[in-house]
């Protein structure tokens, strides 16, 4: 929505340069993740300024429906990709969600290429999907997102709290095309990296930023910039260590 503009000027700034220290960490020019805002139709009140704040970035993907969370975004923004995009992997991330670029892109390279659903693994105990992969950010090989898209029962069932659905449509694809699929959790299973996701809070102290994939609930603005800070400088395409001691906005970021 574009009153969220600007969590956007911040995210922006905090992603260019987390893809700068990606390109410098893998030896190349330009980092090959590939960064983009969807949003639904803006109020007419908000519609100038968001074609205009698209014009200048060139980051934004407005869908042909109403901006929503549960009433099928999700799947319109599957339907957008399969169609506009090549990428074999698609992520979504929560715009109160932090991914650490170099991290991510370390555990891609562990991934399968195809049919592969990868996040912070949930259990959901007593119904037919007992694993799904958390909204604050989880990824989907090409082929799966393909196959959700092409799934007649899939664009049946696209209203629902959507990580929830997600599960649901990977499950059923697998079930139709009667294939394996690679469920790759943070928390469980093939467990990649201990420690991986963090909600920024008060008790939120990163010790082991090397272990860190995403940080969630990243509410304020305050709390942006102090990501950006902690992530600001870097050796060797590392980060070097910053602690967050509390959640106020003052002193939220502390060498170490």
């Amino acid at each position: 929505m574009y009153e969220k503009v600007k969590t956007r000027e911040c995210l922006r700034k905090l992603y260019t340069h987390n893809n700068d220290a990606l390109a410098r960490y893998l030896g190349v020019k330009k980092s090959p993740v590939t960064i983009r805002f969807i949003l639904g139709l803006p109020k007419d009140v908000y519609k100038d300024k968001l074609e205009e704040e698209s014009k200048i970035h060139g980051d934004i993907v407005i869908l042909n429906i109403t901006e929503n969370m549960n009433n099928g975004k999700t799947f319109e923004y599957f339907k957008w990709f399969a169609k506009h995009r090549e990428d074999n992997y698609l992520l979504k991330l929560d715009d109160d969600s932090f991914l650490h670029l170099i991290h991510y892109y370390r555990d891609l390279q562990d991934l399968p290429r195809k049919r592969a659903y990868y996040g912070n693994a949930i259990f959901n105990k007593g119904s037919e999907t007992n694993t799904f992969f958390g909204g604050a950010g989880y990824t989907l090989t090409r082929d799966l997102i393909m196959d959700i898209t092409g799934s007649d029962w899939v664009s049946s069932d696209t209203v629902g709290t959507e990580d929830w659905l997600v599960g649901n449509w990977v499950c059923h694809v697998a079930r139709e095309m009667k294939y394996f699929v690679h469920y790759v959790g943070f928390t469980s299973w093939v467990s990649i990296r201990q420690n991986p996701i963090h909600d920024f809070d008060e008790n939120l102290d990163l010790h082991f930023l090397s272990e860190t994939i995403m940080i969630h609930r990243i509410k304020e603005i305050e709390k942006l910039n102090a990501i950006m800070d902690m992530y600001s400088e870097y050796e060797e395409g590392l980060p070097i260590v910053r602690v967050i001691r509390n959640s106020t906005a003052k002193g939220l970021v502390t060498k170490r």
